[in-house]
């Protein structure tokens, strides 16, 4: 009897698949025990996944899986897991990150008991006993799962705000690639703080709404009357060809109205990162910078963007089919940055420019840049220089006011007060008004 769980196919590829792609995951955090294996990993990702997990009876597994399915049997009654089963009922992916999360934590609370009860057996404790090795592991599995639940919720959130519930945005693959990558984000305190903040504005985190046009080509999305007969509905064809003619003339022929979805081009972002950015303005100048990333993300765009101070930092690049790793390395990066230097802009949004013009057709027509303003601007130059790039200029004032960025920026947002409809403002800064 290979594992603990009543109707799991062990056998099964997609069921190995699953309890391998767990220990991968989890070989990269911490080494994993030799009793760990395949089987127990296939019965901690379906002791999340199913919607009422059957534990076999003590009598009915094999011999040597005593401690196995103590384990799972602790961690099925344990009141922090009904908790999480809440979120990842036949949910894969979540039961995969769960999955991982909670036996890293259980590998590392049972090496401590371990190492507890040993210094007790030096010391002259009483011989290992059943009820000790119960109360060991009951006491290392109820640990492991409350440590693995904020990782479990935050690594939850991450998969909501990279896959959401659009098509094409992730694959199954893709995902389960970028898994590691996505716990050690979890990991992250700094990220953790970044989406505090994002909760404030849930707009950014459903499908965002692409402009549309009308169009005789594009979607049907109702009927109206015309003489547009490229979008003649086919039930009018059963008419009489002569008040089909009369039907043309007085525009009365039923159609189908079809709208046409707008491309949109890329999100350019140029945020100051500069001694004058410590504190508040910082943090919320990284959760702005993340919720312009996830906007790009939701709406298939590119997404650009470079730090600056005293000098532009190097050039980040997130395509339309990037995969989520990357993503999420992205993520990591802008959560981890800090304050610090001097401050520059003109040289900066020159830079900018420069990127622009060597981008092509497809390059970005709009720069945002996100600073306290704290530096003295030279407007011919930068003028000129967003001119030639035939870009607009969006500045996103935190706690701070230029008077030289105002008269020059196509829209200047001025931040006064760190909420989550300002930031929300920001972020739809390419609505029609």
């Amino acid at each position: 009897m290979p594992g603990v769980l009543l109707g799991v196919r062990y056998e099964d590829p997609l069921t190995r698949y699953r309890g391998e792609k767990i220990l991968d995951i989890v070989k990269k955090f911490v080494r994993i025990p030799q009793d760990i294996n395949i089987n127990f990993a296939i019965d901690l990702f379906y002791s999340f996944y199913l919607p009422y997990p059957i534990l076999r009876s003590s009598q009915e597994i094999g011999k040597g899986l005593e401690r196995h399915h103590m384990i799972i049997k602790e961690m099925l009654e344990s009141r922090e897991t009904q908790d999480i089963r809440k979120i990842t009922i036949t949910n894969s992916k979540r039961s995969l990150l769960i999955s991982a999360a909670v036996l890293e934590n259980l590998i590392r609370e049972m090496n401590r008991v371990m190492s507890e009860d040993k210094r007790e057996e030096g010391e002259g404790s009483s011989d290992d006993n059943d009820k000790d090795m119960r109360e060991s592991i009951s006491k290392a599995v109820k640990n492991a799962v409350k440590k693995a639940v904020k990782e479990a919720e935050l690594a939850s959130k991450l998969e909501e705000i990279l896959l959401g519930n659009q098509a094409g945005v992730g694959s199954v693959l893709d995902f389960d690639e970028s898994a590691p990558e996505i716990i050690r984000l979890a990991k992250n305190t700094d990220i953790n703080l970044l989406l505090e903040i994002l909760e404030n504005i849930p707009d950014i985190r459903t499908n965002s709404r692409r402009k549309k046009i009308r169009s005789s080509r594009g979607e049907i999305e109702g009927y109206e009357e015309g003489s547009d007969i490229e979008r003649i509905v086919p039930s009018e064809l059963v008419y009489p060809i002569e008040y089909l003619y009369v039907k043309i003339a007085e525009g009365r022929l039923l159609l189908y109205e079809k709208r046409l979805t707008l491309s949109t081009g890329p999100i350019y972002v140029l945020m100051d990162k500069s001694g004058s950015m410590d504190g508040e303005k910082i943090k919320w100048a990284k959760a702005t910078a993340l919720a312009l990333l996830i906007k790009a993300r939701k709406e298939r765009r590119v997404f650009i963007m470079r730090f600056f101070d005293t000098t532009p930092y190097s050039m980040i690049k997130i395509s339309r089919r990037a995969k989520m790793s990357e993503v999420v390395r992205l993520m990591d990066y802008i959560s981890r940055i800090r304050s610090g230097g001097g401050t520059d802009i003109t040289r900066s949004l020159v830079t900018a420019t420069q990127d622009i013009k060597s981008m092509g057709p497809k390059a970005p027509n709009e720069i945002i840049l996100i600073t306290d303003g704290e530096d003295k601007i030279a407007e011919n130059i930068v003028v000129k220089q967003l001119r030639s790039a035939e870009a607009k200029l969006i500045s996103v004032m935190i706690l701070g006011e230029n008077p030289d960025l105002r008269r020059i920026s196509d829209k200047y947002f001025k931040v006064a007060k760190l909420s989550g409809s300002e930031m929300l403002k920001v972020v739809e800064y390419d609505k029609e008004v």
